[in-house]
């Protein structure tokens, strides 16, 4: 089984049981303890479980348990995103700088390559990636927005997120999106959310839209930035060379992460 395949599958039998050992994830999917750990660290990473003496416990409550399948998705392709991550991290941010990041699974993953920088104020929306921020990158200013909770995406919404950017000045806004073509642009499943996504990116001197191959020539709801309004674009190697070669022509800045066995 491929490490992604198998760390889905780890994440729904955690979401499921709530907690386990190491020894017991090992043996259920026929690899070494170390390897259960690297799978289980990388989890950890993007907030899904946490690390105990000798084992892991799922973190969320029982809806989230029974929205096990929104949690699946957003951990999928998890190889291509922390790619990005990195390549947007080593590219994108300096000591010092003040950063806008949305709320998505692909804009967690620069969190865990940001370690080594030095006096970072971060702003974002979501709550799940203040809880990682926490976690990872704690001797950061974080400052989060409020707002109205939404329960499919854990990030703040409606007027009072959008305000609070308005008051912000900062050098790099990250945000994703649910599908980007060439006549839609960038566009998001939540109408709210897309609302909070442009408030960030008015606020930002530099946007970066970071955002899997998977999700190229889909299109979602609400429009979040008009195709000629994208910038700067970091992806992974599965994109397609068409699409990458139109997307330039339209003078766009793709850059493409390589995964690191590529790297």
């Amino acid at each position: 089984m491929l490490p992604e395949a198998r760390r889905r599958h780890l994440l729904s039998y955690l979401a499921q049981l709530g907690s386990a050992t190491i020894v017991d994830l090992s043996a259920r999917y026929h690899v070494s303890s170390m390897t259960i750990r690297r799978d289980l660290k990388t989890m950890q990473n993007e907030g899904l479980v946490t690390l105990t003496h000798g084992g892991v416990v799922f973190d969320g409550d029982a809806p989230e348990r029974r929205d096990i399948q929104r949690l699946t998705r957003a951990h999928g392709r998890s190889e291509e995103k922390r790619a990005i991550g990195r390549h947007a991290a080593l590219r994108f941010v300096a000591d010092n700088d003040v950063l806008l990041l949305g709320a998505s699974s692909t804009v967690r993953a620069i969190l865990p390559f940001l370690k080594r920088k030095r006096d970072l104020q971060v702003l974002s929306n979501s709550l799940r990636t203040i809880e990682l921020l926490q976690k990872t990158l704690p001797s950061a200013t974080v400052m989060g927005t409020g707002g109205i909770l939404s329960a499919d995406t854990l990030s703040f919404v409606g007027p009072v997120p959008e305000r609070f950017f308005e008051d912000f000045f900062a050098r790099v806004a990250f945000i994703s999106g649910a599908g980007l073509s060439l006549r839609t642009g960038l566009t998001d499943s939540q109408l709210l959310e897309a609302s909070v996504k442009r408030a960030m990116i008015r606020s930002a001197e530099k946007t970066v839209i970071l955002l899997d191959s998977s999700k190229f020539e889909t299109t979602a709801a609400a429009q979040v930035l008009a195709i000629d309004e994208i910038g700067t674009l970091v992806t992974d190697a599965g994109i397609a060379p068409d699409a990458q070669r139109q997307l330039l022509d339209m003078g766009i800045d793709v850059q493409v992460a390589p995964l690191p066995a590529l790297a």
